[in-house]
């Protein structure tokens, strides 16, 4: 599984609101699951292959909140609210109730996580509508990371998986039938990650066309052009007689001296002929 997570955008805070984040880091206010995210999300990497691709921490809306992980794969698309919760728990439908730890009853539980769930599906329905992108149904998915949960259910309004549920879950994703091919998968993630980083886009006409074809075409050079340097039609070299030097007489000598050798030679050849 390709894990994708987008660098985040900064946020501009009042006094207020940067003191308030300072108090959320002190009390651990901000994402108290971020460790039971970071095991179930290792466990998808673990359990499902290159075909799947989750998105996290994406920063979708200029809130500046971080949307709950987002996996797309050949199944379809989910959104995982992971909670690190523990304690025993009630589902019912939309009903989230949670056990008193000392009047041993159960009580409306705050957040809701069932309808939390469902409005961070929804809420993402919503953020790709709006930017004109097509989508299959996106499912909400309400997990665990903690084994000291214990939860009744009766017809929850969703999906409620518990730590010993994650591998059956991506079990079931690996051989479940194809609702979205590789090229949507693509599209898909592709468009979330540009969302939360809109500086990656790539405007159109600007260096690609519709299909990423390069429409740069590169300037042609001019071709190489060595200077010329003239040649001398006539060149000056010395002649022979000037060049050794020798006298009208040693000229004589070495001609006759040729001559005697060619006729040696001849007789020689005569002899061995008339020999053999």
């Amino acid at each position: 599984m390709k894990l994708i997570e987008p660098t985040q955008r900064p946020v501009e805070n009042d006094t207020i609101g940067k003191a308030v984040a300072q108090i959320k880091g002190l009390f651990q206010f901000g994402k108290t699951d971020e460790y039971g995210e970071d095991a179930i999300i290792a466990r998808f990497m673990r359990g499902l292959d290159n075909r799947f691709i989750m998105l996290r921490n994406l920063q979708l809306e200029e809130s500046g909140e971080l949307f709950p992980p987002i996996l797309v794969g050949p199944v379809g698309m989910y959104v995982l609210n992971i909670s690190d919760a523990k304690g025993f728990f009630s589902a019912k439908e939309d009903s989230w109730w949670e056990m008193n730890k000392t009047t041993r009853k159960f009580g409306p539980s705050r957040p809701n996580l069932i309808k939390q769930s469902k409005a961070s599906a929804q809420k993402l329905a919503e953020i790709l509508d709006a930017h004109g992108k097509p989508h299959p149904e996106i499912i909400p998915l309400l997990m665990f990371a903690n084994a000291g949960v214990n939860i009744e259910r009766s017809n929850p309004a969703i999906r409620i998986v518990l730590s010993d549920g994650v591998d059956s879950l991506i079990e079931g994703m690996l051989y479940s039938d194809a609702v979205l091919q590789p090229t949507e998968i693509t599209f898909l993630s592709d468009s979330l990650e540009i969302m939360a980083n809109p500086e990656k886009a790539v405007p159109m006409g600007e260096g690609e066309d519709f299909f990423g074809k390069d429409l740069y075409i590169p300037e042609k050079k001019a071709p190489l052009t060595l200077p010329e340097i003239p040649l001398p039609t006539e060149l000056p070299l010395t002649p022979v007689e000037e060049k050794l030097k020798f006298s009208q007489k040693q000229w004589t000598i070495l001609v006759v001296l040729m001559l005697l050798t060619i006729v040696v030679l001849f007789v020689a050849i005569l002899y061995a002929l008339k020999i053999f």
